[in-house]
């Protein structure tokens, strides 16, 4: 009987990325996945470390785990994660049960850790100067939409975020593995990619430029990836406005595959907390862009991040960037109440803002936002969209459900016999809600070319 393992993935779409990494390192050494943790002979929890919930979710889990430990001390425990990088000395003391630690930058190393522990030995991998790009095998999530990491680490230094202290400086991988991988996803049928980096436009600025000259930068990267396929849908997260300029909207505009479609983290509409923040922009500048983007792109969909009650912010910041989400209209947003993180410049500020009141804030902007995003997706309604096939409404298994260009979710009905996953549709939108639309079938654009099963494990 093969072994197993069990992964569970908290954060961000780069950590789900690499919980795919993992999953086909560990596939690679003969293990079955399982989704019952009491089966498995390995678990790896991968953890986040941007916000307070997933660290509390943590530990809830590791008490159960290490139940299972008692039962089973064969069983290999594994942290991976921007927990595991940042808070390995307190894992290791409120859990000695853990067996492997294991920072984003190290993961290749996965294997031969996993060997360690079980013959006994306590096995780390946290160097924050590791090479993250080595090749691994990947065992993809979704036989239609894929992950492609193009720039690892962060070299902005946000008072409020963990995250450069987890996954290091930025390192640009190497334009031909990336196009290599893109190549590779594309041939096998895949639909979409999603582009990653925790800044992801900063691309290529290690890179240098070519014998002829040309800068290796995100703008050249997209046009080569149009260039391999011009009907792969291109998606890209996450961007920083100060990496944005003429050129590379110029290039999202004239790019053929990339969607209309910019996730842009604002976090504050107050200059004054920008600055406290260390966010490098000012409201103006971030203004600019979206004004630019919208002018070149007019259907594009623009959603965000923002953080309320972060130090220092006063009701009058805090209205600043109520007013800020009036005028830009963003999409939809994702919004979180501030919680200090350990080993970050705000952890030692005041947190002097009252809990009550970051979340009477927070309810606040949720509302105003969930307000626009239904006024913009009601002045929608009776639209035609291209929708990618996804599969069943999670909601409604009668249906099916989709993505617009625009990563709008669509409800339709239809038959996964006749569009399955992978399928290209246009829906006429009939009625709006606050994720997207529910609509009706009126044309199929593409039958799918999607593999039918999960591919075998890719090198990337």
């Amino acid at each position: 009987m093969k072994p197993h393992y069990f992964i569970q993935t908290y954060g961000c779409q780069m950590n789900v990325h690499d919980s795919e990494r993992m999953a086909g390192m560990l596939e690679n050494l003969g293990y079955d996945p399982t989704d019952a943790p009491e089966s498995a002979d390995v678990i790896v929890l991968n953890t986040c470390a941007v916000r307070e919930r997933p660290e509390h979710k943590l530990y809830s889990e590791l008490g159960q785990i290490r139940l299972l430990k008692a039962q089973n001390p064969d069983l290999v425990i594994g942290v991976a994660g921007c927990m595991a990088q940042r808070e390995a000395q307190t894992i290791r003391n409120r859990v000695p049960e853990v067996d492997i630690l294991l920072g984003p930058r190290n993961l290749h190393h996965l294997p031969i850790l996993v060997r360690r522990a079980q013959n006994g030995h306590e096995s780390d991998g946290l160097d924050l100067e590791c090479d993250p790009t080595p090749a691994t095998p990947v065992r993809r999530s979704s036989a239609i939409s894929a992950y492609v990491n193009i720039i690892f680490g962060c070299n902005f230094k946000c008072t409020y975020c963990a995250v450069p202290s987890a996954r290091g400086p930025e390192v640009s991988r190497r334009p031909g593995e990336v196009l290599e991988e893109i190549r590779q996803l594309s041939d096998l049928g895949y639909r979409e990619i999603t582009l990653l980096g925790q800044t992801v436009n900063a691309y290529g600025h290690d890179l240098g430029r070519l014998e002829d000259g040309t800068r290796l930068d995100f703008a050249w990267l997209l046009e080569q990836v149009n260039a391999i396929n011009p009907s792969l849908r291109v998606r890209f997260t996450s961007p920083h406005p100060m990496y944005f300029n003429p050129h590379l909207i110029e290039t999202i505009a004239a790019t053929e595959n990339v969607c209309e479609h910019l996730h842009l983290p604002l976090q504050s509409g107050d200059d004054e907390c920008l600055r406290r923040m260390n966010r490098t922009y000012t409201t103006e500048k971030y203004r600019r862009v979206i004004a630019d983007i919208r002018a070149k792109v007019p259907d594009v969909a623009v959603t965000t991040d923002a953080i309320t009650g972060f130090c220092g912010e006063t009701e009058a910041e805090f209205e600043n960037t109520m007013e800020f989400f009036r005028e830009i209209e963003f999409d939809q947003a994702y919004l979180f109440a501030y919680s200090p993180r350990h080993s970050t410049q705000a952890f030692d500020w005041p947190d002097d803002v009252p809990l009550a009141v970051k979340k009477e804030r927070l309810a606040r902007l949720i509302d105003l936002q969930q307000t626009i995003s239904r006024d913009k997706n009601r002045r929608q309604v009776g639209q035609t969209f291209e929708i990618l096939v996804e599969g069943r409404s999670d909601k409604d298994p009668d249906k099916m459900m989709g993505r617009t260009r625009a990563n709008k979710l669509v409800i339709f009905r239809a038959s996964p016999t006749t569009h399955p996953a992978g399928t290209l549709l246009e829906v006429r939108a009939d009625e709006a809600f606050l994720w997207g639309f529910k609509g009706e079938v009126t044309r199929t654009v593409s039958d799918t070319t999607a593999p039918r099963v999960l591919l075998d494990l890719q090198m990337v």
